[in-house]
């Protein structure tokens, strides 16, 4: 039985029983489309209406679904086709509402993702690091072991910023899965940080010259570092790192020179609360450098070059493997 045939079959018994589609849809409290969608082979009626249907005409269900003339095996396939296509259309506003809950679900997980990971904050702290770059002007500051990269706005007076120990008032949106972020203000308070570093007095040691630290290789750089033919390193301070493994050092280097029968000695440079140093000649330019470890996954890596008498830094973001630091 297809649908043409049993939507003809009912026109024909409206119509016997004098009624228009709007009579019949009234009859079975349904809209005169649904009765039009039978009649015209579109669809057929829900199983729920075939009894209704039937005493409206006065036949029975196995009748109307045999249109009279069928054999009653043919009544009972044209039933079980009615009914697999009233689960199809009920599985189909079923599948409706699930996807209209699932997608309600999801915009409420996002939602929820998003207050629970952007942060909006005016906070009172000093200033890391300062970079100028093509994309704009970005200040870091300190935020539980990680390095919160912020870009100023433009109304920032980005000359004004610097990696001191001042302290800033700083009006910032941040991502706590990317630690970065923007700052709409970034102001200079009053206010200075003072005070000594954790940790305790650790070793000394003196660093010779390239012969030594490279095993007598005729092509390695002549001097201890940054041109110095001996130098110094203090190791001041050490402590488990709060914030990861391992444990933080601070350095200080000093070459030393002993002139006229004096001892004179020089700070090169002192390097605060990282993972370790590595010296080498980096750059290729036949002196030794110093490149650092530090404690930030985001500027993992610090190296110092010795640049018109003074330490001059440079933030590598990354490294060959060779340089790359052995946990």
């Amino acid at each position: 039985m297809t649908k043409e045939l049993l939507g003809e079959f009912i026109a024909q018994q409206r119509k016997l029983q004098g009624m228009t589609q709007k009579d019949l849809a009234a009859r079975l409290h349904i809209t005169d489309k649904a009765v039009s969608k039978w009649e015209r082979g579109l669809s057929y009626p829900d199983v729920t209406l075939l009894e209704p249907l039937a005493e409206v005409f006065g036949l029975g269900v196995e009748e109307l679904v045999a249109c009279k003339e069928k054999e009653e095996e043919e009544a009972v396939t044209v039933l079980m086709d009615i009914s697999k296509d009233s689960l199809r259309r009920q599985k189909l506003r079923s599948d409706s509402r699930l996807a209209g809950v699932l997608v309600l679900l999801v915009l409420t997980a996002l939602l929820v993702l998003h207050i629970t990971t952007i942060v909006r904050e005016t906070r009172e702290c000093t200033i890391f690091l300062t970079e100028q770059t093509g994309e704009g002007n970005y200040i870091y500051v300190e935020e539980e072991g990680h390095l919160l990269k912020l870009k100023c706005a433009p109304e920032v007076d980005f000359d004004e910023i610097a990696a001191d120990n001042m302290v800033y008032r700083i009006v910032c949106r941040w991502d706590r899965r990317t630690h970065e972020g923007n700052a709409s203000v970034c102001e200079k308070t009053d206010i200075a940080v003072l005070g000594t570093k954790m940790g305790q007095i650790g070793s000394a040691y003196i660093l010779d010259t390239g012969f030594v630290r490279e095993g007598f290789d005729p092509d390695a750089p002549k001097d201890a570092l940054f041109g110095y033919k001996s130098v110094y390193c203090e190791l001041k301070n050490c402590y488990p790192n709060p914030y990861g493994t391992g444990y933080l050092y601070t350095y200080v280097y000093y070459s030393y020179d002993r002139i006229e029968g004096e001892i004179v000695e020089k700070r090169l440079v002192e390097v605060e609360d990282c993972l370790g140093t590595r010296l080498k000649d980096f750059d290729g330019d036949g002196e030794t450098e110093l490149l650092v470890y530090t404690r930030w996954q985001e500027k993992p890596y610090l190296l110092y070059d010795w640049v018109n008498d003074a330490p001059e830094e440079i933030w590598l973001d990354e490294v060959p493997a060779e340089w790359q630091r052995i946990a």
